[in-house]
């Protein structure tokens, strides 16, 4: 099994048929055929289920789909990383991003970082903080812009900001709490729309106070929980800033309770290689982290 014959399965996978593969690939469909054949045979397992006009993976073909782009990934960035060498900061960097930390991370520092590069290609992935944190652990991308709280063991993380989780809702749901930040009381038995890696902090912090949670929708995104929430389904508990991808209908107000603080971080995998445009990016918090190792001395 070699690099080839991954992209060139890939490439059936994405495009459905051999021969819509071939067509993107620019050559004939015969050989095609064949490096998939020889791939099954290797691998001792059926690959694609052939149709009448379409080619669907099987449960091997779906594994072996997910862990070939990782690994044309990472084939690209050790081009990337070599051919970097002696020739300054360009090339791509491979960077992840929660839907909740876009407001925190798109600033005029973030554009100002790409115009002192311009040689330097940013590639995005988007997805929920356990992904992202996989992705980053098998180094298909270098650096990821996350929310705690999740597991740091061989992670490098530095705070870049942090903020107290919001209700976020449609106004008549606040027409009979208090104004100003809200007291966790103040919520005892409001219906309430939250993301559900924050689950375990809401229980704990509500249990304390003796007040009641009411769970309406446990969702996977400060999105989906903000969309609830447009609809009148509940008040979405999302960090302050997450609001920002609510409708301008919805209105905020922040909760009162230290212990529902989030931090946005920035993670790299601790001791792995990175290029030269990681490392320009990492540069960008080196003081940050300079000062947490300095308060915790």
């Amino acid at each position: 099994m070699d690099l080839k014959q991954l992209e060139y399965f890939s490439a059936i996978v994405e495009e459905g048929s051999i021969s819509a593969a071939a067509k993107h690939l620019h050559i004939s469909q015969p050989p095609l055929s064949a490096q998939l054949h020889r791939l099954e045979e290797e691998l001792g397992a059926p690959l694609m289920e052939r149709g009448p006009r379409r080619c669907t993976p099987t449960e091997a073909g779906r594994v072996l789909y997910q862990r070939a782009k990782q690994l044309l990934v990472l084939a690209d960035a050790a081009r990337d990383e070599v051919g970097q060498l002696g020739g300054g900061v360009r090339g791509t960097l491979r960077l992840g991003l929660i839907s909740s930390c876009g407001p925190t991370l798109l600033t005029s520092a973030f554009s100002d970082f790409f115009r002192r590069f311009p040689q330097l290609r940013l590639e995005l992935r988007e997805g929920n903080t356990y992904q992202l944190v996989e992705l980053l652990r098998t180094g298909v991308i270098e650096a990821a812009v996350l929310r705690t709280p999740f597991p740091q063991e061989g992670l490098d993380c530095r705070r870049i900001s942090q903020e107290p989780l919001a209700a976020v809702g449609d106004p008549a749901l606040f027409e009979k709490l208090p104004d100003g930040p809200l007291p966790l009381a103040a919520l005892s038995g409001v219906p309430v729309v939250f993301y559900r890696r924050f689950e375990g902090l809401l229980k704990n912090a509500f249990r304390r106070e003796g007040a009641q949670l009411v769970a309406r929708c446990i969702a996977e995104d400060a999105r989906t929980a903000l969309a609830l929430a447009q609809v009148g389904l509940g008040l979405a508990l999302v960090p302050r800033t997450a609001a920002a991808l609510g409708h301008g209908t919805l209105i905020l107000q922040e909760i009162d309770a230290p212990e529902l603080v989030t931090q946005v971080t920035v993670a790299f995998r601790e001791g792995g290689p990175m290029s030269e445009g990681a490392r320009a990016f990492a540069a960008m918090f080196a003081d940050v982290r300079g000062a947490q190792q300095s308060k915790k001395e």
